[in-house]
């Protein structure tokens, strides 16, 4: 895959323009992989979901799904987790910028404080994917109606539909009220209007290049430690955010390397649905949400709410069954002689 095939990143790993907060004209490379536009012959997509496209009635359902009823009347089912902000790193340094600080808005000065999780400047100079993956507040996107452009609309969180007046300025805001967090998706997003919500002609990546490099330097890392070529791949990937080179000591040793592979895995392939089995794979189930029996974690927002608590006072049996996988009930059937793996019985 990685040598023989004459598979490139999408537009060679270039990271392309990219808008300060606020403004959306000129975004990321890393945004139109994720649109149609990608997906004619681009040699990234390995492997996708493909549709059929508008009046076939198999198109696909990823705007219902990540945008709100400012677009098409979506639904925001799914929406990133405010932790995920504070993993887009800064392209000056290469390494993680100081943690947001959710920020109740009626706070004076609340939406200008330093490192506010409603300060738009505080997500200023972060890797190119971010702008690329979510939204924040007053960031733009294209709202839509009747298959029809609306003009450009900002997300503001918790402003639903009612115009909003801050420091003089009055909004028509992007009615998200699916998201809980304080962000939206821009990943997957469509930024042109003639399509339904469902009618859209996106294919879903279930594998491509860059999930590769990221495999080959985390089996390698595994059994050998870190190596200069799997080095260099992972820098490849960290390029299209507009991040420098690994620094030697995210490269230094086995534990190092692997942060550093987690770290990509986290941020490149956001909402493709790998993080999950990660975890799963990686054993760290306990590490994230908390050891059986523990308070577990609150889900919170960029407001400072409790939104809700996860994994709380989960029995061990619950850790166990997420590592083992229960024996289908249609294959016991079919075949007699097949127990049943202790944690699901």
């Amino acid at each position: 895959m990685i040598n023989d095939y004459g598979l490139t990143l999408w537009r060679n790993g270039d990271p392309g323009p990219c808008d300060p907060p606020g403004k959306a004209d000129n975004l990321p490379n890393y945004y139109y992989l994720f649109t149609p536009l990608a997906n004619q012959s681009n040699p990234e997509m390995i492997m996708v979901f493909t549709h059929g496209g508008t009046g076939t009635n198999q198109g696909e359902e990823l705007m219902r799904d990540v945008a709100g009823r400012s677009h098409e009347g979506s639904q925001c089912w799914v929406s990133p987790r405010y932790e995920i902000a504070d993993r887009y790193q800064l392209i000056s340094t290469g390494d993680y910028a100081p943690k947001l600080v959710p920020t109740d808005p009626a706070v004076a000065g609340a939406r200008t404080a330093p490192n506010s999780a409603i300060n738009p400047q505080s997500y200023a100079g972060r890797d190119y994917r971010m702008k690329a993956s979510i939204m924040w507040d007053y960031e733009m996107s294209i709202g839509m109606a009747a298959l029809k452009s609306t003009g450009w609309v900002p997300f503001l969180y918790k402003t639903w539909t009612q115009p909003i007046t801050i420091d003089g300025v009055t909004y028509n805001p992007y009615n998200t009220d699916g998201t809980n967090s304080g962000y939206v998706l821009r990943k997957f997003l469509r930024n042109y209007a003639g399509q339904g919500r469902s009618d859209g002609d996106y294919a879903f990546p279930v594998m491509r290049l860059a999930d590769v490099y990221l495999m080959y330097a985390e089996a390698t890392n595994a059994t050998v430690g870190p190596q200069a070529d799997a080095i260099d791949l992972v820098n490849r990937i960290r390029r299209r955010g507009n991040l420098p080179a690994l620094a030697g000591t995210k490269t230094a040793n086995k534990e190092v390397f692997f942060d550093a592979i987690e770290q990509e895995r986290i941020i490149e392939l956001l909402a493709e649905g790998h993080r999950f089995f990660d975890i799963r794979r990686w054993r760290k189930l306990e590490k994230i949400w908390g050891a059986p029996g523990s308070p577990g974690v609150w889900m919170r927002d960029t407001h400072g709410g409790q939104v809700q608590q996860l994994y709380q006072n989960l029995p061990e049996r619950t850790y166990q069954q997420f590592y083992i996988w229960r024996i289908p009930p249609g294959e016991r059937d079919r075949n007699p002689n097949l127990t049943q793996n202790p944690v699901w019985l």
